[in-house]
């Protein structure tokens, strides 16, 4: 962590929980840990993990109040809770489609439904091309700054659009005509509630340059084409590393939903005796899906080695 001119501090965030920075006797800095933040603030810039989730306080946001002046309150609402929970939420309307609701070939055509599922793979592996593709080019920012670079030059939040057309691909792979308000309505209010939500914060953490950056009149989730040009010139360099650390699960669970799609699709349509060979395959590749996710998920796990 390097805090202006100062040499750098090296500090054990997962140990620590969150730190703030501020300048001590002499010009050193010091280092506090505390969780929740303590109000008197901060000097120079650092770097604040709570809950696992970094944080940084750029020069661009002011000094905190000081004490008598107004504070701004924490965030309260459904869009706090709504973005908690994001990731459960989804559970129970995707148990209800697959319980209530059977998939459907188009027109009973064996063809088309084959179709219909290569264009939902495909729509699947567009939405996590474009979380790969947001993770890798802001590499150099992470969670630290205010992510402009690649798919941000054409919209505000390709993680969540990313999502959006991983959910959209699933629901055209099962087909039925009632998934799709069912599943995509709910997402939609999610994602808008969630995303209004995170902007504000941004404000609030980040001033100036977050400023700066909604003044490129960037889209919140449609696709500024006329950007396409900035977002290729600043995808380099790409950090390949931390975007499949930071997706290699969204793949794979994405990946074993179009499995277990196909087996339902198939045992609905054939019965389970005539389509076991089918349905055998399938949970062959199931397996393999799951055995490279507990594999990665293993190797995340351990200790990294040191460079000499």
């Amino acid at each position: 962590m390097y805090l202006d001119d100062a040499d750098p501090v090296p500090v054990n965030l997962e140990a620590v929980g969150t730190v703030w920075l501020r300048k001590g006797p002499g010009g050193d800095p010091g280092i506090i840990p505390a969780f929740p933040s303590p109000r008197g603030l901060l000097w120079g810039r650092a770097v604040a993990e709570q809950k696992r989730e970094a944080q940084i306080v750029t020069g661009s946001v002011p000094l905190p109040p000081t004490p008598g002046s107004t504070v701004l309150p924490p965030q309260k609402g459904v869009g706090v809770w709504l973005r908690r929970y994001r990731r459960a939420l989804p559970i129970p309307f995707v148990l209800l489609t697959v319980i209530g609701l059977r998939p459907v070939a188009p027109w009973g055509s064996q063809l088309l439904d084959t179709l219909t599922d290569v264009v939902g793979v495909g729509i699947c592996a567009l939405g996590q091309w474009l979380r790969l593709w947001a993770w890798g080019s802001n590499a150099t920012v992470g969670k630290w700054g205010v992510r402009d670079r690649g798919p941000y030059t054409l919209m505000r939040h390709p993680l969540y659009t990313g999502n959006v057309l991983v959910m959209l691909g699933l629901v055209v792979i099962f087909n039925n005509p009632w998934a799709y308000p069912l599943l995509l309505l709910p997402f939609a209010y999610l994602y808008h509630v969630i995303t209004d939500m995170e902007e504000k914060r941004m404000h609030r953490r980040f001033g100036a340059d977050y400023h700066d950056y909604r003044e490129k009149e960037v889209p919140r989730f449609l696709t500024a084409l006329g950007n396409l040009s900035a977002a290729v010139r600043t995808t380099r360099p790409f950090g390949w590393g931390l975007a499949w650390r930071k997706e290699y699960e969204s793949c794979c669970g994405w990946l074993a939903g179009v499995v277990v799609l196909e087996i339902y699709e198939g045992v609905w349509t054939h019965g389970w005796t005539q389509n076991w060979p089918a349905t055998r395959g399938w949970l062959v590749a199931l397996g393999l899906i799951g055995l490279v996710a507990v594999s990665l998920g293993i190797r995340r796990s351990l200790p990294r080695a040191k460079s000499v």
